[in-house]
């Protein structure tokens, strides 16, 4: 029998709102819905109204994890999510298809890198579906924890100004407000892989990966990557992570002469995965 342990503190993760509040970490989960509701209010992604009679009204649950940082110090982290499920087709959305980019995209920028000794940052969008303006009249519910009330007492409802997670064109909106932004900064989208972008002049040469949030830049110049990194951070709220060193649970080693790529925190050891010989022989007979 296969012996699990994901080491992500899985089972202490809150499902609702209730276990969050009655958690014996329930101040950190505070903080970070606080802070979640304070991104929410400082990209104005809502305004308060009340509940319309001719609309349905999308439900909202809040999304808890634990993440790891630089020094696997832990980062608790919760999300608003609309309950993007109930959404009706061409009342509360349209289209909803975007794009990711290719693994294969990521080697071979490291590969060019190596050959031409370009310097390779990382850093992610922060609530990057609140900048993206809605594309539809969406109603959804108030978070738990942080409703609020008209004068008779009534709840009121969020109508959406921007998108919100969970909804299913948030990613679409999300990702044509960046692309609309590098193309204003004179980047060309790759034709072979269209979430990846290229700008060259006679100061230097970027290019950037786009994965939903989080970007990958490698630049041919120190002084060519700030300027970048500075246009990005005055249209959106950014958090610069520096030299690349953890992108999609893949660790980047940067060498001199190399840039290496593993998953061996995600590699089956006694830590993560124990899986006894008689295991191994049951596995083994598995169709695949």
């Amino acid at each position: 029998m296969l012996l699990i342990n994901y080491c992500y503190r899985v089972n202490s993760i809150p499902k609702s709102y209730s276990e969050a509040i009655s958690s014996p970490d329930s101040v950190e989960w505070q903080k970070a819905m606080s802070g979640e509701m304070a991104a929410l209010v400082d990209n104005e992604t809502f305004e308060l109204v009340a509940k319309p009679k001719e609309r349905s009204v999308i439900g909202g649950r809040w999304v808890y994890s634990v993440k790891s940082g630089p020094n696997d110090q832990e980062i608790f982290k919760a999300r608003y999510v609309a309950k993007g499920y109930s959404q009706a087709a061409d009342v509360d959305f349209t289209q909803t298809f975007s794009l990711t980019a290719r693994l294969t995209s990521i080697r071979m920028l490291m590969d060019i890198a190596v050959q031409k000794s370009y310097i390779v940052h990382q850093m992610d969008v922060c609530t990057a579906y609140l900048h993206a303006k809605i594309d539809c009249n969406v109603f959804v519910e108030q978070p738990e924890g942080f409703v609020e009330l008209d004068k008779n007492g009534e709840k009121l409802v969020y109508k959406l100004k921007k998108s919100l997670y969970g909804l299913k064109q948030s990613g679409r909106n999300s990702n044509n407000l960046l692309h609309q932004f590098l193309v204003e900064q004179n980047f060309v989208q790759s034709l072979s892989d269209t979430c990846v972008y290229v700008r060259e002049s006679d100061s230097g040469k970027v290019i950037i990966i786009v994965w939903v949030d989080d970007l990958i830049l490698a630049s041919s110049n120190a002084v060519v990557l700030r300027e970048v990194k500075r246009l990005l951070s005055n249209k959106f709220k950014m958090k610069d992570h520096g030299p690349i060193s953890c992108f999609l649970g893949i660790e980047f080693v940067v060498k001199q002469d190399s840039i290496e790529m593993k998953q061996s925190k995600f590699a089956c050891s006694n830590k993560h995965l124990a899986i006894s010989n008689h295991d191994l022989q049951d596995l083994s007979a598995v169709p695949f």
